[in-house]
């Protein structure tokens, strides 16, 4: 028989497993709060670092002490998450992202991909990057490093350290064959809903087919026929992944798919790469409800101490034992291994 936990034990599993309270139609500002948790190096650097390192930068500072409220607390506790959405409304007034002000329900990802945008404007640094070639080198491995170095020029930052990665994008001429090179970075990717596996959903997006009509090739100096082919080149150390549910009408796609708790990429990059990521689920946001901008957005949060899985609604936690995977899966939070 194995024996009961200790109280020490019992607190440690507890610990940050605290609710966040809705202040009205802002249930997207939990669940987004709830998924940036799972993200260990960003909230170490958001913990680890003073108040007074991040002076002027006011939505980090705002991220910092709402983290640190919840790691102090445990279960049945809740925060109020008034300083933080007020500190947000005053930042995006005037601005075309005047909406996360008001009370009104927005969508998930979208609230997402701004405050990784605002964290970078308030953080970014630039740098001077000294490019040193190798003898023999790939020519292609340049390429991609040059491309990578130039956009480090004047957006390197934690944000970018941390979630952000690079396509490659090759447009074949079908006259001449000659191929060229686009770079893509992302901070997330959106798969659609199409196939019976996860991997075939996200194949769809990051090894992408597309037909291009009438280009013009600098090779052989014509208009013609052509397609574009995407490749992983660099993947993020921890990786949001957008299941595509909504549709042009803002309806939404009720597919169901089995996820994973592991994911690996090998497959997916181009074939210059030679490495794997393998990443581990940690993290869910699930949309409720038929439409983009009605329903109701909750969070599935894997304990980064415990290994547990819990399921915060609002300011209720529930255990849930194991990721629950569902037609309201929306946003994928994944770290490396």
């Amino acid at each position: 028989m194995n024996p009961l936990p200790s109280q020490d034990a019992k607190s440690i599993s507890l610990k940050g497993i605290v609710g966040i309270e809705n202040m009205g139609n802002m249930c997207y500002v939990n669940a987004i709060i709830q998924l940036l948790r799972t993200c260990q190096d960003w909230n170490i650097f958001c913990l680890t670092h003073s108040v007074e390192s991040f002076n002027n930068k006011k939505a980090v500072l705002a991220y910092k002490d709402i983290v640190a409220t919840i790691w102090s607390a445990h279960r049945p506790a809740y925060v109020r998450p008034l300083a933080f959405i007020s500190e947000i409304k005053n930042i995006v007034q005037n601005t075309p992202y005047a909406m996360f002000g008001t009370h009104m329900q927005q969508d998930a990802h979208e609230y997402l991909s701004f405050l990784l945008d605002q964290f970078h404007e308030e953080l970014k640094v630039s740098v001077e990057l000294v490019s040193k070639e190798l003898p023999n080198q790939d020519k292609m491995i340049i390429s991609a490093q040059t491309a990578w170095n130039y956009f480090l020029l004047k957006h390197t930052s934690i944000v970018v350290d941390t979630f952000f990665g690079m396509l490659r994008k090759t447009v074949v001429c079908s006259n001449c064959n000659n191929r060229t090179y686009q770079w893509e970075l992302f901070n997330s990717l959106k798969i659609p809903c199409d196939g019976e596996t996860l991997y075939e959903w996200i194949r769809k997006e990051v090894n992408e087919v597309t037909d291009i009509d009438a280009y013009k090739c600098d090779s052989c100096n014509g208009r013609h026929p052509a397609k574009k082919y995407s490749h992983i080149w660099k993947m993020p150390k921890h990786l949001f992944i957008l299941i595509n549910r909504f549709q042009n009408n803002n309806m939404k796609n009720m597919t169901t798919c089995n996820l994973v708790d592991t994911l690996s990429f090998k497959q997916f990059y181009a074939e210059e790469v030679q490495t794997d990521n393998i990443y581990e689920l940690c993290g869910i946001v699930d949309h409720h409800g038929p439409h983009i901008h009605s329903g109701h957005y909750t969070s599935q949060y894997k304990h980064p101490i415990s290994k547990e899985w819990w399921l915060f609604d609002d300011n209720v936690a529930h255990e849930i034992g194991h990721a629950h995977f569902s037609a309201a899966n929306y946003i994928l939070s994944y770290h490396t291994l």
